[in-house]
């Protein structure tokens, strides 16, 4: 018996299944190619969810009640997200982390913590460079300050003060002509 040959529309339909086929088989190798080549290329530095999981593990280990409300966490510390609030405190991080970097971004200065005790006075832990190169006059120094205060007492529920930090140490002033060694309240208001 003799085998038929296959006819040209037979060819014409395998030929166009192989080259589906390989086109099927190069998108899969180029893909996984391409997982491992980018695969390091977009990894964040911490996971909101694993975030999330460890302040719920510390929270139901201990009691936290003489803690302050923490709003911006620095490298130094693990975060403090009391279970219930976690969506309301990313938000005030947000807001006053904007508050801050709108005021702050002519003069480089890097935040490194910022948190609210139970009086309701925030207080903002600027690095070094705020003081090292504040080179303004009194009323530049006022309206850093009252811009700050400002932007904060509208935004946030319960604040009462403003505290600048140097370092995370208190200082007299950064710029050399405003007290900042107490909390800052609406006397910095009436004086604009």
């Amino acid at each position: 018996m003799k085998r038929s040959k296959p006819t040209k529309r037979k060819r014409k339909k395998m030929s166009s299944w192989l080259v589906v086929f390989l086109l099927i088989i190069t998108y899969t190798v180029t893909m996984g190619m391409s997982y491992y080549y980018f695969k390091g290329q977009f990894k964040f530095e911490s996971s909101y969810i694993a975030d999330i999981g460890l302040v719920q593990d510390e929270s139901s280990s201990e009691d936290r009640k003489g803690d302050p409300l923490r709003l911006y966490e620095s490298k130094r510390s693990s975060p403090v997200i009391r279970s219930g609030t976690v969506f309301r405190k990313d938000a005030l991080l947000f807001v006053v982390e904007d508050i801050i970097k709108r005021n702050m971004k002519p003069y480089k200065v890097r935040l490194l913590d910022l948190y609210m005790d139970r009086e309701g006075i925030v207080y903002i832990d600027f690095g070094g460079e705020l003081k090292n190169n504040f080179k303004g006059d009194a009323t530049e120094e006022l309206n850093i300050i009252a811009g700050l205060y400002k932007g904060i007492k509208f935004k946030v529920p319960g604040f009462t003060a403003l505290k600048i930090l140097i370092n995370g140490e208190e200082t007299e002033s950064f710029g050399g002509h405003i007290d900042i060694s107490r909390p800052i309240g609406e006397e910095i208001e009436e004086s604009i």
